[in-house]
Parts: C-alpha cells; sequence; structure tokens
C-alpha cells in the first residue's frame, strides 16, 4: 500500500509539476521572446530582395535591419533561435544541450557560450538566470527548449546570407565571409554556409 501511494505521489508531482514553457515564461520570456522580429514571410522576401540586389543595395538593407534592431526592445536572441544554434552547435545531442543549457543558464560566460559575436555585441552576456531556479526546473526548461523548437541552424537568416555572399564570390562581386560573421573563431567557428 505504502508503494502505491508513493508511485502515485510521484506521479502527481510530474503530472502537476511546472511544463518547460511555465518555467520559460516566469525565467526567460522577459528577455527571450518566442519569435524574432521578422515572421517567416519577412525573411523570405527579405532574402529573395538580397539574392537580387547589388552590393550596394545589399548594404544599404544591412545597415537599415541595424537600425531596426538598434531601435528594437529586443534584450536577448529570441528563443527558437537559441535552440536552433545550440542544437547546431552541440550536434544535435540532446543529452550535451540539456547539460550545456543547465550550467550556462547558472554561469554564463562569453567565452563558454555559442552565441554568434554579433549577438554578443549586441545583447552582452546574459545574467545568471539559473541560480535562483531549482535543479529539476533548469532540467525542465532545458528539455522543453531542445524538444519544443524544430527545425535546424543555417546561421543568418537561416543560411540564406552564406549562400547569398558565395554566390556573390563567384561571380566575383560578393563579400566575403570574414572570421567571425558566420559563427565566431576558433574550436567553435563554423565555415560558411554551414
Amino acid at each position: 500500500m505504502k508503494k502505491v501511494l508513493l508511485s502515485l505521489l510521484f506521479t502527481g508531482v510530474t503530472l502537476f509539476g511546472a511544463t518547460g514553457e511555465e518555467v520559460y515564461q516566469t525565467n526567460c520570456a522577459s528577455c527571450h521572446a518566442m519569435q524574432g522580429m521578422m515572421s517567416q514571410e519577412k525573411k523570405s522576401a527579405m532574402r529573395e530582395k538580397m539574392q537580387n540586389a547589388t552590393q550596394e543595395e545589399r548594404m544599404a538593407m544591412k545597415q537599415t535591419m541595424r537600425e531596426k534592431m538598434q531601435n528594437s526592445d529586443m534584450k536577448a536572441p529570441a528563443m527558437p533561435m537559441v535552440s536552433k544554434r545550440l542544437k547546431k552547435m552541440l550536434d544535435n545531442d540532446r543529452t550535451k544541450f540539456i547539460a550545456f543549457v543547465d550550467d550556462y543558464i547558472q554561469n554564463p560566460s562569453q567565452e563558454k557560450g555559442y552565441c554568434m559575436p554579433m549577438a554578443y555585441k549586441r545583447f552582452g552576456t546574459m545574467p545568471p538566470v539559473g541560480q535562483g531556479m531549482s535543479a529539476t526546473d533548469r532540467q525542465i526548461v532545458a528539455a522543453w527548449l531542445y524538444d519544443d523548437f524544430k527545425g535546424s541552424w543555417g546561421g543568418s537568416m537561416d543560411g540564406q546570407m552564406c549562400e547569398m555572399k558565395n554566390k556573390g564570390m563567384k561571380k566575383g562581386k560578393g563579400m566575403k565571409c570574414g572570421a567571425g560573421k558566420c559563427g565566431g573563431q576558433g574550436k567553435k567557428a563554423m565555415k560558411c554556409g554551414q
């Protein structure tokens, strides 16, 4: 009888415990939005414009985008982009992903992070919000972050910026992807187009 009651008690805790989205809403949503500045439709339209633009037009579009970003109220990268980026950098390994998120939200640093350099430049390093969370909540939100967001990281504009730069370079009119432009430097760096 005691075993039955204990198993019901643990089942009840699991069934009625916080979900990953609830932990996100409580601890993460004030900075990490569920959606970036552009809808998928706007991204597609921007991608098409960029592919057909001259270098000068691309530079003007990038400047306009930078100005919009500076004037936005975004405090951190959008949660779907965080999930996709970490999946890419951690080889889609769920166990590594959850362990990384659990550690990082308690002890964030640019040295061990996987954000693109422009994200650190714009937002800085996040505060250690995980220090005020229970181990269970950290694990729940990390698992939710891995499981709930589908798709894969393709870099800037879902990989299209690198693709456009590579197309332009073949024609002799594009810009080279420099270190830090497509994902950082050193051991975490990705080659353009990855």
